[in-house]
């Protein structure tokens, strides 16, 4: 897709009011290239460059002065089963990939491999469920990758190990720090903005297994577990309850996560009432949460702050994007998208929303000033 300069924004500025905050709705800038979910999207630190990794195994660069796919990188990760695991430092320089637990840290610019890292740690030992790295992070310096994933499906106290957090110099491949045994699966992780800190959030057992997905928050110099949050205080026999992602507000009083709940008794994909999806926002220096997103009907797979903390943004299983008022969950934007959203990322200066979806197209759409922002802001 190539746009003159004029052309690109002007489609991106289209923007069409129907009625009050609630009912907004925008024409986005459509990036296609492509062929099946984009796992990840990421901006560069200048808000110009977009960086996106799929299922199709390609990363692939946007110039969004002009809307045009600027490179491609390839089979970048064998073929077979699901999609690589991306992450990129925050100026877009350097890049990890992982499939199937084997990890490459790369340069961009020229592609040489900086290190490579064996995630699973015993892969000499049997295990009921194979292990893997399932979310990845680099600090906001660029030194450190978080890795989250799994030892074996679920873990606590019915015999198997669950999830497992690890921390590697990024320059080096060596470790720097390793979880406890976690519950069950970590599979999402998310750095604070001064890079003091780290979280992730954990599957629920589910089924027989009565153990609700975990927040778990630590210092990243002590390596301390400073905060330990249960998505939901109690979960019954049949019952699950997981945190889909995890986010930390970008002026590090808060932590928001999306919480899908459900039973034996919910038909598969459909969510009823309070079996739904809602979003829990702690208070990391009181440890108290409030819910000021409930009662979802479609499950919330992504979430992500606003750059002044203000607003999040939320992916749902139901193809639309929608913004919220952080505070008392009020919302202000619907987006709707092609297909269902796999991720999203707010530019550096809070005024646009890139959200990659399954069919491939990434959407950006504008949020000025004007547009989305919290009342009285």
């Amino acid at each position: 897709m190539k746009l003159t300069n004029s052309v690109a924004w002007a489609v991106l500025s289209a923007i069409v009011i129907t009625s009050g905050n609630r009912a907004i709705s925008q024409e986005p800038l459509v990036l296609r290239g492509h062929t099946s979910l984009v796992s990840t999207v990421a901006w560069g630190t200048d808000g110009k460059v977009l960086a996106t990794a799929g299922n199709d195994r390609s990363i692939r660069f946007w110039n969004l002065s002009t809307g045009e796919q600027t490179s491609i990188q390839a089979d970048i990760a064998k073929a077979g089963y699901g999609g690589p695991v991306v992450a990129f430092t925050k100026d877009l320089a350097i890049e990890a990939i992982n499939y199937r637990g084997e990890i490459k840290i790369v340069h961009v610019a020229d592609g040489k491999v900086l290190a490579t890292i064996d995630p699973i740690l015993d892969r000499g030992q049997k295990k009921g469920f194979r292990s893997d790295v399932f979310a990845m992070a680099f600090s906001p310096d660029g030194k450190k990758l978080v890795t989250a994933g799994s030892i074996a499906a679920v873990g606590g106290s019915h015999g198997f190990s669950g999830g497992i957090v690890i921390v590697w110099d990024s320059s080096t491949g060596n470790m720097l720090f390793k979880s406890d045994k976690l519950s069950t699966a970590a599979n999402s992780v998310s750095w604070s903005e001064d890079g003091t800190r780290f979280a992730v959030g954990t599957n629920g057992a589910g089924g027989e297994l009565p153990e609700p997905g975990e927040v778990w928050v630590w210092d990243a110099e002590t390596s301390k577990v400073l905060n330990n949050f249960q998505v939901k205080p109690t979960v019954k026999y049949g019952e699950w309850a997981s945190a889909s992602d995890v986010a930390f507000s970008p002026d590090g009083k808060r932590i928001a996560v999306p919480i899908t709940a459900g039973g034996r008794g919910t038909p598969a994909g459909l969510l009823l009432n309070d079996t739904g999806a809602s979003v829990v926002v702690w208070d990391l220096s009181t440890g108290k949460g409030v819910q000021p997103i409930e009662r979802l009907k479609a499950s919330v797979a992504r979430i992500v702050f606003s750059p002044d903390s203000a607003r999040l943004a939320t992916a749902s299983s139901d193809k639309i994007v929608r913004v919220w008022e952080t505070g008392t969950g009020k919302q202000l934007l619907e987006l709707p998208s092609s297909d269902r959203v796999g991720s999203i990322a707010f530019s550096p200066d809070g005024k646009s929303l890139a959200a990659g979806s399954e069919d491939g197209t990434i959407r950006i759409w504008m949020t000025p000033a004007n547009l989305g922002e919290p009342t009285g802001k």
